[in-house]
């Protein structure tokens, strides 16, 4: 993967060290006089960085510039660290002694730390501040600003750089579907943009129908491929399959198995750097769909995921207070699950595009009252709604099951880690974790896992 480790010492030196050869992000350094910028991202244009500009400025180009992205600024005694509005592209610090170390991934800091690794533990995940002990992300739609020569990590300042709405306001139903069709729409135009062929993860259901159909709308159906994960214990093959025929889309409907999965998880868990078992089933049928194109050359893959975390679609239950709050709480989640961490699709020279994770779509639907979002009973009301222009109607209403249940990633845990007991399985996937951080991880590239392996103790 295309990382970094930044090193920042007392004297005023900055090394920067780049981590693996993944194409799909850019990882840029920029000296100007002392100033050092280093900043990883997916790049959507070629504009250049200001120079000797101010924070604001070089935030404003980190968006205007990628898709995703974090970045460090190294200026006199201060570090100032950022992320993008999830906090797609992770970030990190730790103190060793006296020098500030900043990297994209927090296991490659570990053993600079010159300490054991401390992970939390199977049924915690996360130790404050981060998955290690002694290392600490940076909050999601954060920058946050640190002084270089000092022996604690607590940070000077923190503030917020985007505004999100604090409470939803929209009742206008009128309004409220008006303004997720423009938004969808021109997040997906410009992640769309340039790309000479473009590949969409769709089960058939609204969330990634939606982005389907609007690729397509954006650049013609012969630059869209469109590809469907099933298992042997459930897929969405025949409802994916007659919208990519209704769209014109080329199609591929793609097979994953236990074995696959026993094979990926070391890798996973070393690029994704959570054992967390939701997570991780949530994340395995688009890592096998992305170890499965993997190319030579650069892919771009849109993805519907998230879209079922703003519109309300995991759950309705309780009065509009209560769906509101579901919504900002799993929301804020996925800033320390790492689901949408790039690093596995990255080291298969894919860049995973995320449409309703753009600024201007999550302010639009945080803004939007409860009642529009689970409304007479139907989850996800508004964005059916925006989404009935350019979908058939037995798609845009279709009832619509969480990623890892369509294809049934329960059973394929089960299978893959020998035991269908939850507390089994993140003790095992806790196992891995521990003998992946703590030798340094497996290679995560294609190819180079052991598609027959079973783990945890399995026959």
């Amino acid at each position: 993967m295309a990382g970094f480790i930044l090193s920042s010492r007392p004297d005023g030196d900055a090394e920067v060290e780049l981590l693996g050869e993944g194409r799909a992000m850019d990882v840029l350094v920029r000296r100007d006089g002392r100033d050092v910028l280093v900043v990883q991202g997916d790049r959507l244009t070629r504009e250049d960085p200001p120079r000797h500009a101010s924070l604001t400025d070089l935030a404003a180009w980190t968006e205007r510039a990628h898709s995703r992205y974090c970045a460090v600024l190294v200026r006199e005694d201060r570090a100032t660290l950022w992320s993008d509005v999830g906090a797609t592209c992770p970030l990190h610090w730790a103190r060793a002694g006296r020098t500030l170390v900043v990297g994209t991934s927090a296991g490659a800091l570990l053993p600079r730390l010159g300490r054991p690794a401390v992970l939390g533990d199977a049924e915690r995940s996360l130790l404050p501040g981060g998955r290690f002990a002694g290392v600490t992300a940076v909050p999601a739609n954060s920058a946050v600003t640190l002084v270089v020569d000092a022996y604690g990590e607590d940070p000077v300042s923190v503030h917020r750089l985007a505004h999100l709405p604090d409470l939803a306001s929209v009742t206008d139903e009128d309004q409220a579907v008006r303004t997720v069709r423009t938004v969808l729409g021109s997040s997906v135009a410009r992640l769309a943009a340039g790309a000479d062929e473009i590949a969409v993860s769709l089960s058939g259901g609204v969330d990634s129908s939606t982005v389907a159909a609007l690729a397509v709308l954006e650049a013609g159906a012969s630059a869209v491929r469109t590809y469907t994960v099933g298992t042997p214990f459930g897929d969405e093959f025949a409802q994916a399959a007659w919208l990519a025929d209704r769209l014109g889309t080329k199609h591929e409907e793609v097979l994953f198995g236990p074995d696959e999965l026993a094979g990926m998880l070391p890798g996973m868990i070393h690029a994704l750097e959570t054992w967390d078992l939701l997570t991780l089933q949530i994340a395995a049928p688009a890592c096998f769909l992305q170890d499965h194109i993997a190319t030579d050359s650069r892919q771009v893959l849109l993805s519907g995921y998230g879209a079922d975390l703003l519109f309300a679609g995991l759950g309705g239950t309780g009065d509009e207070e209560a769906v509101e709050r579901a919504v900002v709480d799993q929301t804020r989640a996925t800033a320390r699950s790492n689901e949408f961490h790039p690093a596995f699709a990255d080291a298969r020279h894919t860049s995973v595009r995320h449409p309703y994770w753009s600024r201007e779509v999550m302010a639009a639907a945080l803004d939007i009252r409860g009642r529009l979002k689970v409304r007479e009973g139907e989850a996800k009301w508004v964005l059916r709604s925006a989404a009935a222009d350019v979908l058939p109607a037995e798609v845009a209403w279709r009832p619509k099951r969480g990623i890892h249940e369509g294809t049934a990633m329960s059973h394929m845990f089960a299978a893959a880690l020998g035991s269908d007991d939850p507390a089994v399985q993140a003790g095992r996937l806790y196992e891995i974790a521990t003998e992946v951080f703590r030798s340094g991880g497996p290679e995560t590239g294609p190819g180079e896992t052991d598609r027959d392996r079973r783990l945890g103790g399995m026959a």
